[in-house]
């Protein structure tokens, strides 16, 4: 909850207008008249306005006052589902995936394709500062490895934070990684052999494709829903026809859908885990990212058998940079632990020790507030800038959290076209032939929205539009 005055004054207005007390087109009360009856100066009043017209729920009348606004979302229809009977394909390189990397690494011209969060936030200087400090007063060097399983203090508060995703496990139930990728993979070095078949939703995170493609697997995608996520029906047909080994799936606002499975079906997902005996990957990195009142719970909070392997990191909600992440593996601790061993026998001891102390202080928790309604607020601000630049037929996804959304346009538009288009102006998107293995989703494209709305950003959704619009005209 906002502790600013003129926030909390904002957000009851807000939920009157989300219950109908005011509706659209109707007048807001004055400035003088709520600043009398709520007992506040007319600053507060003033500002509240402005923080709702900044995140467009009214607009300013010159002489006139503040009046409720036409939601943007309201005429963006959202991205259709893909129905196609699945098969398993080999995943196969994209030469686009090193591109598009390389251009994220380049930090250059107006960069919306990686799926990274903001950096203008007070806690980054808060983690340099603790890097500093603990490099300076800690023993780091002539002390060996760090244990398999990860820094103690680390797995301790990643332990109290699962809480909030409905998890209850024990510091010793969890391993430290290097980020969510690297968690991701050493499971499936776990539960997977080469020719073995993974069932994926799709559209699905291209960084999870290569992942597939390289360890010699086969992708089995399974369709997505924009709101409740992988198709159930669709799974349990798939675990029928085909010996899947393992499910893959990025349960709470995914990446590049931003859906989120319902916790009914997140249940009925553990009966199918149960039923064919068969466990799953997930990927719970941005699920502190929620714009509504409280956090999803994770997939893992419905498994009594420890079937799910839980992987996530600090890198949606503080920095890639850190390279921390880390897996709660249930019933294949064992077997995980002994993998990172193989790979890398330990994490790094800084990283952990600058995460472990972060975590451990109220600023990452009132970084998460401030970071989820600033992303909340951007996002809205995209939907204003799609409706009035981009064509009619736009489709983009409405995430409930995360940082990404997923742009559906007419099938005339390739959207690997229009990111060389833009690449040749330095402007960066994500085309959609990245994030499946079928050649699907040519005129999808991913957009991040979490970095602040500049001139340069807000001119580089205009010139997007401007381009797509070419090309249905061509």
């Amino acid at each position: 909850m906002e502790t600013n005055l003129y926030a909390q004054l904002a957000e009851q207005l807000t939920e009157q207008i989300r219950e109908g007390v005011f509706q659209v087109g109707d007048r807001m009360p004055s400035v003088r008249e709520l600043s009398r009856r709520q007992a506040v100066s007319i600053s507060t009043v003033t500002t509240a306005y402005g923080l709702l017209e900044e995140r467009g729920w009214v607009e300013s009348r010159p002489k006139s006052g503040y009046y409720v606004r036409r939601r943007h979302e309201e005429s963006l229809a959202v991205p259709r589902q893909i129905r196609t009977m699945p098969r398993p394909r080999p995943a196969t390189t994209s030469q686009l995936v090193m591109e598009v990397q390389r251009d994220v690494a380049a930090s250059k011209g107006v960069s919306m394709s990686a799926a990274i969060p903001a950096l203008d936030f007070p806690i980054v200087k808060h983690v340099q500062r603790t890097f500093t400090q603990i490099s300076r007063t800690r023993r780091l060097l002539g002390i060996g490895y760090d244990s398999p399983e990860g820094l103690p203090e680390l797995r301790q508060q990643i332990a109290r934070r699962a809480v909030d995703a409905g998890v209850f496990v024990s510091p010793e139930a969890i391993i430290t990684t290097a980020g969510c990728q690297n968690a991701m993979a050493l499971c499936l070095r776990v539960l997977t052999q080469p020719g073995d078949i993974v069932a994926v939703e799709s559209p699905s995170y291209y960084g999870l494709l290569q992942m597939i493609e390289a360890f010699g697997l086969k992708a089995l995608e399974i369709p997505a829903n924009h709101e409740t996520g992988i198709s159930l029906e669709a799974l349990q047909l798939a675990l029928d026809k085909w010996p899947i080994k393992a499910i893959l799936s990025v349960s709470t606002f995914s990446n590049p859908l931003g859906s989120t499975i319902p916790d009914e079906r997140k249940q009925a997902l553990i009966d199918l885990l149960e039923r064919y005996d068969i466990p799953l990957v997930e990927d719970d990195i941005y699920g502190d990212l929620y714009f509504g009142e409280r956090r999803p719970r994770a997939v893992k909070a419905f498994d009594p058998d420890g079937r799910v392997l839980l992987c996530s990191s600090l890198s949606k909600t503080i920095d890639p940079q850190l390279r921390v992440g880390w897996v709660m593996p249930g019933r294949y601790f064992e077997e995980v632990v002994h993998r990172k061993f193989i790979n890398s026998i330990a994490v790094p001891s800084l990283q952990q020790m600058v995460a472990a102390e972060v975590l451990a202080q109220g600023i990452y928790e009132r970084h998460l507030r401030q970071a989820r309604e600033t992303y909340r607020q951007r996002y809205l601000r995209l939907l204003d800038l799609v409706a009035e630049y981009f064509p009619q037929e736009t489709r983009i996804s409405r995430p409930d959290g995360g940082l990404v959304a997923w742009f559906e346009l007419p099938a005339k538009v390739n959207t690997t076209e229009l990111y060389h288009r833009g690449h040749a102006e330095s402007v960066f998107i994500a085309p959609g032939e990245l994030f499946s293995v079928t050649g699907q989703y040519r005129n999808c494209f991913r957009l991040n929205y979490a970095q602040g709305w500049t001139p340069e950003r807000e001119d580089a959704i205009r010139k997007l539009g401007m381009w797509i619009k070419e090309a249905l005209g061509r």
